[in-house]
């Protein structure tokens, strides 16, 4: 049976692609970046924005002031 991941596992799949680009803390990644490995790994957009959110409360990433997403010190100790 299918099920949908849940906020947390959104916020780790995120996390995923900061890896995917071998991020450190405060690496910057715009949204086709995201948009791009979700496609090739046939994840929903949907999962990535639950993700983003989730990743931002947990102070994981932060907007920048152009609208792109860095990696806190606090998201990169929590990568894979």
């Amino acid at each position: 049976m299918a099920k949908l991941p849940t906020p947390e596992e959104s916020g780790r799949l995120v996390l995923n692609i900061y890896a995917h680009f071998n991020s450190r803390p405060g690496h910057v990644l715009r949204a086709n970046n995201f948009v791009a490995v979700a496609s090739r790994q046939r994840i929903h957009m949907e999962d990535i924005q639950q993700g983003l959110d989730y990743a931002a409360s947990q102070k994981w990433i932060e907007e920048t002031d152009n609208g792109c997403l860095r990696l806190t010190e606090l998201g990169f100790r929590e990568m894979p």
